[in-house]
């Protein structure tokens, strides 16, 4: 079993290559076909399993690099969280021919300097804290309503630390 088997595109493969990834984990085997079908779940395993691979792979496998809108959007609970995301999302993006945008919005970042951006460019791929990325949609700033996949990573942190209203607030912008 390998990678190879899920026909990513290009620099999909070419970032996998990078990383030295030829053979998908035991989670990545199981659920990359499922999101490839579009259809929900919920995973759980232990740290290290590649988790984080397994939904971003699929995200950047579907994008549509020529559409301005938001496509994903991936919630984290804590700003370190976000950012592993959003690194591990950046290494995959690095190696397309076209633009992908990924961003991440946490609190403690520069609220206006994203709002300003925001304005004349939608990213592709939104990573940040239930927080932020809520603040950011509800200002209007931030157009979620033609996301076609919602990641809640780490769910059972995120509702300990009392994001569920959140969460769910983010949920209800996205498309049906």
């Amino acid at each position: 079993m390998s990678f190879t088997k899920f026909q990513f595109k290009n620099y999909i493969r070419e970032a996998l290559k990078e990383l030295k990834f030829t053979t998908p984990t035991e989670v990545q085997d199981k659920l990359i076909p499922i999101v490839l079908a579009g259809r929900d779940l919920v995973g759980e395993s232990k740290t290290g399993s590649g988790k984080t691979h397994t939904f971003l792979l699929p995200i950047f496998q579907q994008l549509d690099e020529a559409s301005d809108s938001v496509q994903a959007v991936i919630t984290a609970p804590s700003r370190e969280l976000a950012t592993q995301i959003y690194q591990v999302a950046r290494q995959i993006s690095a190696h397309s021919d076209v633009e992908v945008r990924v961003v991440n919005y946490v609190g403690g970042t520069d609220k206006a300097r994203q709002i300003e951006k925001l304005a004349s460019n939608q990213p592709h791929i939104v990573i940040g804290t239930p927080g932020r990325i809520y603040d950011l949609v509800k200002s209007g700033d931030l157009a979620i309503h033609k996301a076609k996949t919602f990641v809640v990573d780490e769910a059972d942190m995120t509702l300990d630390m009392g994001f569920l209203e959140t969460v769910d607030k983010i949920a209800g912008s996205l498309p049906k």
